[in-house]
């Protein structure tokens, strides 16, 4: 079971800007049931955020998860409320509350992790865990932290480790980044069982259409789940190493590539390589702790 996320914080204990984003929440989720937004799911979702202009000026905006027959064209409540806060010039966030009406404690996916820690870094998190709306109280850098692992030179590496750093490295040539100039490589590793391990490539790959632009480690593990990963007879050990450009910065991996591969499980391993082969290791529940799942709905 995962740690949550944040300190259990009574309602009657929030300040009145806070109780109000609370309710504003709810009242979001309940559109999305009451329209029948969450027509695939069944799963309605509602966040309010608070957030300030350059002026200085604060203001509440809400939104609501809204589904699509196209599954990729869905958006989820915090990505609704968010993009329109921004489009209104509300772009720095200073209080984010969700809930998902029908489990209340579910936390936000890795795709909108990525979105609010790129207006709300210090925004004050309340995930609404009960239908008494009580929550839990976080930050917006708790959302997708750095790593804290020591530094693991090539010298400090096993021949299979640093193998995989060096093959990173020459992959990395094959990304298509034209437009971010941030070409990224990444290998998607299973113990494979009876079989064998299995090793799946992927590089970057962008699109004019920047929506359409996948990253490396989307393609290395949507290879792998193409080649059947999930029938083989052992789904343990399943590893993900990524070339990036510091193993050390908050949000290393992008919240998208995270939240793929919490689809395969939670007990998946990460290894963050540098371009000199040096690298951290880290476990899934550390760069998204408290993570959304299947389990949820």
């Amino acid at each position: 079971m995962a740690k949550p996320l944040g300190v259990f914080t009574h309602f009657a204990d929030l300040s009145q800007d806070e109780k109000i984003a609370v309710k504003t929440a709810w009242e979001a989720a309940n559109v999305s049931r009451d329209l029948d937004l969450c027509y695939i799911s069944k799963f309605p979702v509602g966040s309010a955020i608070v957030a300030q202009n350059a002026a200085g000026e604060t203001k509440l905006f809400s939104g609501c998860n809204v589904e699509n027959k196209f599954m990729p064209a869905t958006i989820c409540a915090e990505r609704n409320a968010a993009t329109t806060a921004v489009y209104n010039g509300y772009t720095k966030f200073l209080l984010v509350a969700t809930v998902c009406a029908k489990a209340p404690a579910g936390s936000p996916c890795g795709l909108c992790r990525q979105v609010l820690t790129e207006f709300g870094k210090d925004a004050v998190l309340l995930n609404i865990v009960d239908k008494d709306s009580n929550v839990r109280k976080a930050h917006g850098c708790d959302l997708l932290p750095a790593v804290s692992s020591p530094l693991i030179t090539p010298e400090m590496q096993s021949s299979d480790v640093r193998k995989i750093g060096e093959r990173l490295v020459a992959l990395v040539k094959n990304a298509h980044t034209p437009y971010s100039k941030r070409a990224r490589s990444a290998i998607f590793v299973t113990s494979g069982g009876d079989t064998g391990p299995h090793s799946y490539e992927g590089v970057s790959v962008e699109n004019a259409a920047y929506s359409a632009s996948i990253n490396a480690e989307s393609v290395a593990m949507h290879r792998a789940r193409a080649e059947g990963l999930l029938s083989l007879s052992d789904s343990r050990d399943r590893i993900l190493y990524v070339l990036v450009e510091d193993t050390e910065e908050h949000n290393p991996l992008d919240g998208e590539s995270l939240q793929i591969l919490r689809e395969f499980g939670e007990e998946a391993t990460i290894w963050l390589f540098d371009k000199s082969g040096n690298a951290r290791k880290a476990e899934l529940e550390e760069m998204l702790p408290d993570s959304f799942g299947p389990e949820a709905l």
